[in-house]
């Protein structure tokens, strides 16, 4: 069901209130619909407001692309810090990270789409920009291995970091086509991938070549 007219949301409202709102209503329209098929004045009619004010909060429709994933890789990021707790095993600290990625794909794929669906679609300077907020991540992985395991090889762990993130994205592709397997059973596949490979590494990281 798209994004419903709601009735008096575009009284007085408290900037970060109607802001989250916008975004919201932006982030729905976009999964329902695709980013070709929405407009800035989609977006106003759907939440309730005038069109200057939608333009006062996103200027474009690019702009409310953009800044619907950058709240998207916010939230992800923050979780994912918050839940890859150090004190875990390798194997327990893969497969939290893999629920947190697959968790939100299966609550929020509305969210997970804005990150890593096509951006084929976006205009150059935003496809750069989402391919920053998509860096991101990998950064923030990067910055939980080399906090946990501060003895492993930096370029190890900057590698590593790419193949997590590239690994789950593509395994949360294949996953859309596969209902028939549910999230532990992604998370079984992305855990035994990287554990085999990297867990006595990881374990035991040798001591030299440490860029």
């Amino acid at each position: 069901m798209e994004a419903a007219l709601t009735s008096g949301v575009g009284s007085r409202r408290p900037w970060a209130e109607r802001h989250a709102h916008l975004l919201d209503t932006a982030e729905q329209l976009f999964f329902e619909r695709g980013f070709a098929a929405v407009s800035l004045s989609d977006i106003a009619q759907a939440a309730g407001v005038t069109k200057p004010i939608a333009y006062r909060h996103f200027t474009t429709k690019d702009g409310a692309y953009l800044a619907c994933a950058r709240r998207a890789q916010a939230d992800f990021a923050q979780t994912l810090i918050q839940r890859v707790d150090p004190t875990l095993t390798v194997r327990d600290q893969f497969a939290t990270a893999a629920d947190v990625f697959f968790e939100l794909l299966e609550t929020h794929p509305e969210r997970w789409e804005l990150i890593y669906g096509s951006a084929a679609v976006l205009p150059a300077e935003s496809r750069e920009e989402l391919s920053a907020l998509r860096l991101d991540n990998i950064e923030t992985t990067y910055a939980l291995i080399t906090k946990d395991h501060p003895d492993v090889p930096k370029l190890f762990a900057e590698g590593l970091s790419h193949a997590m993130s590239g690994a789950a994205e593509r395994l949360g592709h294949w996953w859309q086509s596969r209902p028939d397997l549910d999230r532990q059973h992604m998370i079984d596949i992305y855990v035994e991938i990287f554990y085999a490979a990297v867990a006595p590494y990881l374990d035991s990281p040798p001591s030299t070549d440490k860029r």
